[in-house]
C-alpha cells in the first residue's frame, strides 16, 4: 500500500503532478482487480447507490488494511478502472494468476455481500456474480454456499 501513499500524499498536498498516468501506474493489480469486480457487481443493475459504495468501502479497507483516505482513493482509481474495462476478463485473470481456490471463495461471499447491501438481490448482479465465478473456476457448489450464508 505503499503506492497508494505516495498518492494520496501527492493529491492531498495539491502537487500537480498527479496525473492520469500516476493513477494508471497503481501497482497492486489484485487489489484493483477484487474492487473493479466488487464495483462491477454494484453496477450491474444499473443502480450504484450510497450503500453499496459503503459495503465496498467497509470490504476493501478490513480486507486490504488501508485507511479512510487510501480507500475512498482506491475506490475512485477502481471505479475508473471500471469504466474503461471491455472484459472481466482482464481482472478475474489476475486473481486467478495470484490467489488459491480458498481466497476466491471469500470473493465469492464478498460479491454477494455487495449485491445483498440493498436488501434487494437483482438479476443482473446474479448474473454478473454467476459470470465472475466461472471465470474463476468456482465451482458452483461454492457460488451457492457463498450465496446462502
Amino acid at each position: 500500500m505503499k503506492f497508494l501513499s505516495s498518492l494520496l500524499d501527492k493529491v492531498s498536498s495539491g502537487n500537480k503532478e498527479v496525473t492520469e498516468n500516476v493513477i494508471n501506474s497503481f501497482d497492486d493489480h489484485l487489489v484493483l482487480a477484487t474492487c473493479i469486480l466488487l464495483i462491477e457487481v454494484a453496477k450491474s443493475d444499473d443502480s450504484f447507490d450510497d450503500v453499496e459504495r459503503q459495503k465496498i468501502l467497509s470490504i476493501s479497507k478490513k480486507n486490504f488494511d488501508l485507511s479512510d483516505d487510501q480507500t475512498n482513493l482506491l475506490i475512485n482509481i477502481a471505479d475508473n478502472k471500471n469504466k474503461e474495462m471491455v472484459s472481466l476478463y482482464e481482472w478475474t485473470s489476475r486473481i486467478n494468476d495470484s490467489c488459491t481456490y480458498a481466497d476466491k471463495k471469500r470473493l465469492m461471499e464478498h460479491l454477494w455481500d455487495v449485491a445483498f447491501a440493498d436488501q434487494v438481490v437483482d438479476k443482473y448482479e446474479d448474473y454478473t456474480i454467476r459470470k465472475i465465478a466461472e471465470l474463476l473456476h468456482v465451482k458452483h457448489k461454492d457460488f451457492i454456499k457463498a450465496k446462502l450464508r
